[in-house]
């Protein structure tokens, strides 16, 4: 893939889809002292160290960097400046007036309050009440969504849940203890149907859409399947200098109201979230200009780089302008709920919002269908891609490093037995949240190729790599491997993407995205994996780099252990 492509999947994945995210300070007890300029994770975390206020965010260089935070709001406000019933900034913040528990939540008018934490969601469509992590309990082991996470009730108070305290999956629904996707973006929870809404309008002209990449790509430090699209345009394939004149309106397609708006850390590149209503949610990245509804807000978003709004906007009206990158697109529904992912809590500290990833085909109106599905590269069902291949007891799917609590790449230590909010942000001492991650999952264009995903390949700090899998004749897929296997050892070598007449492609210097239809092979040979799925649902796994499978017999001295 091309350089310049790869940087921008990278950048524009680690923002959270659901609200803006802090780092550990400093001085706390759960995390490593930071300071300014050492490289950080997850584009606007927030931290303190040592009094001074730190963001994360893009340097000159285009890399990810602590840097020192001019735009600190009101949520670091001290207790005594906040009333009840008074305005708040960040969703779902516990706290305490006078000494009364409350929760940063939206009231009656929409806007964010601080509520009394017995009268915050609940009873709410099934919503698990939400308690303070470290309040008081009674009800031994019962579960329940805590800031930041779920909570167990343990020895009287309110613990963070681990893996080991949630009945094992695959859950064929949403489990009781797994917040809704309402919950997710921070918004009421609705009563009807996501299916009432329907995509009107294109998002961007259609005479201007060229082939685009489905739901489903693992590329560097993406090593997990991605959960939105890259919408093409055709100024990505343009030879000559582009103007002002060349960029593309970008419209909503439902009536809906804007909800978040922010920056991912440069100023040709924004996140925007759209609450159609009844649990329908589009989110657009790599929005290059804020125009239409959102130009008074342009400026806003630059210096405090993210906002809370809710601001109306019409089906086809203007909320942005793109032309030099592919757009990212997803909608997620409240009915939506993937089973391919076997283990929920994984998530929760992560992307709560992955589990309800919708194909957006069904909701755009029947003029809109044919031509969205028609730019997919992918030409066989489902045509948007898929995102959950988990299958208990065998070695496809997602898979995180024994001693992590999952996607966000923590250690399962820092959540045990603390009462003190874990927030997210880098992970200490290492390169990517993703290090811990691996996927062996099908390609998601040429699903009948398999590629090995992996965040840890030399580097155990993180050095991600994907690779395809180069069977042997008759050789088993990961998707066919179970504990009766044993040890199976798989060639992976690079992946050579073809065009029509099995040439490969030269794509130096192109910002466009690949053509529809496009095929894959192996090319050079780059190693081999060792992989074995135990009797307890486990992977073990080892690789050897440049190696070749026929010259591994076994598992050696560097065997590693993942979970779901």
């Amino acid at each position: 893939m091309r350089t310049l492509f790869m940087w921008l999947c990278c950048l524009f994945f680690i923002v959270a889809c659901g609200s803006t995210t802090t780092a550990p300070a400093a001085n706390s007890t759960n995390a490593a002292p930071i300071a300014a300029n050492e490289p950080c994770s997850q584009a606007d975390a927030r931290a303190d160290s040592n009094g001074q206020a730190l963001i994360c965010m893009l340097d000159q260089s285009g890399a990810l960097r602590w840097q020192a935070d001019t735009t600190t709001t009101a949520q670091s406000a001290p207790d005594q400046e906040m009333t009840l019933n008074g305005p708040c900034t960040t969703p779902d913040q516990h706290a305490k007036i006078d000494g009364q528990e409350v929760l940063c939540q939206k009231d009656s008018q929409g806007n964010y309050a601080w509520i009394p934490a017995d009268q915050a969601n609940d009873g709410n469509n099934g919503q698990a009440q939400i308690a303070m992590l470290g309040g008081a309990c009674s009800s031994a082991d019962t579960l329940s969504i805590v800031d930041g996470g779920l909570g167990i009730c343990r020895d009287g108070s309110w613990r963070y849940a681990l893996p080991s305290d949630v009945p094992p999956g695959p859950y064929a629904t949403r489990p009781d203890w797994y917040p809704t996707l309402d919950h997710v973006f921070s918004q009421p929870e609705s009563t009807c149907p996501s299916t009432q809404i329907q995509l009107t309008h294109t998002i961007l002209p259609l005479d201007q859409l060229t082939a685009s990449i489905p739901y489903g790509m693992v590329i560097d430090d993406h090593v997990t399947p991605i959960d939105h699209g890259y919408l093409g345009i055709k100024t990505l394939a343009a030879t000559s200098p582009l103007s002002d004149a060349d960029y593309l309106p970008i419209t909503a397609p439902a009536d809906g109201t804007i909800i978040e708006v922010g920056s991912l850390g440069s100023p040709t590149s924004h996140r925007v979230v759209i609450a159609h209503g009844c649990g329908l949610y589009s989110v657009y990245m790599v929005v290059n200009k804020l125009t239409g509804v959102l130009a008074a807000q342009a400026d806003a978003v630059e210096k405090q780089s993210y906002l809370r709004l809710n601001q109306p906007i019409n089906a086809g009206e203007e909320f942005g302008r793109q032309r030099d990158n592919p757009l990212d697109f997803n909608l997620f529904t409240k009915e939506t709920w993937l089973t391919g992912f076997v283990n929920p809590l994984s998530y929760l500290y992560g992307e709560a919002w992955k589990l309800y990833t919708a194909d957006p085909t069904p909701y755009f109106s029947a003029e809109l269908q044919t031509p969205y599905t028609d730019i997919m590269q992918r030409t066989v069902a489902p045509r948007w891609g898929k995102i959950d291949y988990d299958v208990a007891g065998s070695a496809v799917g997602n898979w995180f490093l024994a001693g992590t609590i999952g996607y966000n790449g923590q250690s399962i230590d820092t959540y045990k037995n603390t009462t003190q909010h874990v927030q997210g942000g880098m992970v200490a001492g290492k390169n990517y949240y993703a290090y811990g991650h691996l996927a062996l999952v099908p390609h998601h264009v040429q699903p009948n190729g398999w590629i090995a995903s992996l965040g840890w390949w030399q580097d155990p700090n993180g050095d991600p790599t994907q690779l395809m899998i180069d069977l042997a004749p008759n050789q088993k897929t990961p998707d066919q491997i179970t504990a009766a296997d044993g040890v199976v050892m798989y060639q992976l070598a690079a992946i050579s993407f073809l065009d029509a007449n099995g040439q490969v492609f030269d794509t130096h210097g192109s910002k466009a995205n690949l053509p529809v239809g496009f095929t894959i092979a192996p090319g050079q040979p780059s190693g081999a994996l060792a992989v074995q799925v135990e009797a307890d649902g486990t992977l073990s796994i080892e690789v050897f780099p440049n190696t070749l499978a026929s010259a591994v017999t076994g598992f050696g001295a560097n065997k590693r252990s993942y979970h779901r």
